[in-house]
């Protein structure tokens, strides 16, 4: 069988184009051991909300560069887990994992993304893998924080 070079061609501009303009729906990788990284804040979210709960945030080591300097470079990871409020009399407790949001930069592989990778995995799984219109919707909300690389949270110092 043999292969005209302008299906060649037309083959090597497709595969280079998705090499320069990246992959939207490219995978981003669960964050194994996230809770070892430095916790850059955590906050209740009010019950009538749709992310209600406790939310901690944690930033790998490469991610804290960007938020010293206000631009996060390649290898950022930044999650946002997120727990269930448990009242236990006048107590106010951490309840299961609802869920753990990713954030990771690769300008290269996210660049129709702003650089950043977006997913999410329910409940205490580690599978992420969210339908590509909830992805969509994270860039959506962070674009509003394009001054800030996308980021919306902050550092507590």
């Amino acid at each position: 069988m043999r292969i005209s070079k302008s299906v060649l061609m037309t083959v090597g501009i497709l595969a280079g184009s998705v090499f320069v303009f990246g992959d939207a729906d490219a995978q981003v990788p669960f964050p194994s051991g996230y809770r070892r990284w430095a916790v850059t804040r955590s906050l209740v979210v009010a019950p009538e909300s749709r992310n209600a709960g406790f939310h901690h945030y944690y930033a790998n080591p490469i991610a804290l560069e960007g938020f010293a300097t206000g631009k996060f470079p390649d290898g950022s990871v930044i999650v946002d887990e997120r727990l269930e409020v448990e009242k236990r009399g006048s107590d106010t407790l951490e309840g299961k994992r609802v869920s753990v949001a990713v954030m990771m930069k690769d300008s290269r592989r996210y660049a129709e993304t702003g650089g950043w990778g977006f997913d999410i995995a329910a409940g205490d799984g580690e599978t992420l893998g969210a339908p590509s219109a909830v992805r969509t919707g994270c860039y959506s909300c962070h674009s509003k924080q394009k001054d800030h690389d996308f980021v919306f949270s902050a550092f507590r110092k």
